[in-house]
């Protein structure tokens, strides 16, 4: 889905070695943020690329198979080959009280290409006529998977009036 857009996707493990060497290779020279939520593995995936490092990892929970929120702060590790990763706490909350429908739209790159192309310029790509964006889901050029997740974020700032 996000290789269509011009992202690269590296899947990666902490229990095989196949997708760490890759993830590794995209990282070197580069400084990067791992960000999510708390207990996803974020420290895990940082102590199996850096095994060098003294890294605090929770354990998983039986039941939901998640960590435990153990990382407090920000912290950068250094690759000896260049770069580093700054490992950084999880999230507990996600708000977007200060996002505007617009900032949603700049977002979603795959959208906003299709989005300029609108008949209205204030086009909510619901049902609007004339929406290049949902003629573009229509054709397959545009994914739905990714039409539905800008309306949940929509609707997640709005109630469900965006």
């Amino acid at each position: 889905l996000y290789e269509i857009i011009g992202y690269t996707v590296v899947e990666a493990t902490t229990k095989e070695t196949g997708g760490l060497d890759e993830l590794s290779k995209h990282l070197i020279d580069k400084s990067s943020v791992f960000i999510g939520q708390s207990g996803v593995g974020k420290s895990s995936l940082v102590q199996a690329l850096l095994p060098d490092e003294l890294i605090r990892v929770g354990h998983l929970h039986q039941q939901t198979r998640l960590g435990r929120h153990t990382t407090s702060t920000a912290r950068l590790y250094s690759y000896a080959d260049g770069g580093s990763i700054i490992d950084s706490p999880g999230i507990r909350d996600f708000g977007l009280e200060q996002i505007s429908r617009t900032d949603v739209e700049q977002g979603f790159i795959d959208i906003r290409e299709f989005s300029d192309q609108c008949r209205f310029r204030d086009c909510r790509h619901r049902q609007e006529p004339g929406c290049a964006v949902i003629d573009a889901v229509q054709k397959g050029k545009l994914s739905k998977r990714r039409l539905e997740s800008f309306y949940r974020i929509l609707d997640t700032l709005s109630g469900g009036n965006a």
